[in-house]
């Protein structure tokens, strides 16, 4: 748990659906995006989790985003923007959400 002084860590989790048609392009400029922000921003961890439902007619994704002194709200606007350079009309819409460490 964070002591009274200290701000919670934050980490960010952004979701949304992705036709499996264009999975494979798409897949390869999410992961270049988030080598990129890796390089910009020193201990950042960046990932992409695909759900596992073969059920799905479309795929749900997520990036998830974490550093040692939690993300701080303009590094999650400037991931916010980074994806603005992602293919457009490839993927649903982009959830995001912030957690905070309850350690």
């Amino acid at each position: 748990m964070a002591t009274a002084n200290a701000a919670p860590a934050m980490a960010l989790f952004i979701y949304y659906k992705v036709d499996p048609a264009h999975a494979s392009v798409f897949e390869e400029a999410v992961r270049q995006m988030q080598a990129a922000l890796r390089l910009a921003h020193e201990d950042l961890t960046a990932r992409l989790w695909i759900r596992t439902d073969a059920q799905a007619s479309a795929q749900t994704w997520m990036e998830t985003y974490e550093h040692p002194n939690g993300v701080s709200a303009l590094t999650a606007t400037l991931i916010e923007l980074a994806a603005q350079d992602l293919p457009a009309g490839q993927i649903g819409q982009r959830h995001v959400e912030m957690f905070s460490n309850a350690d």
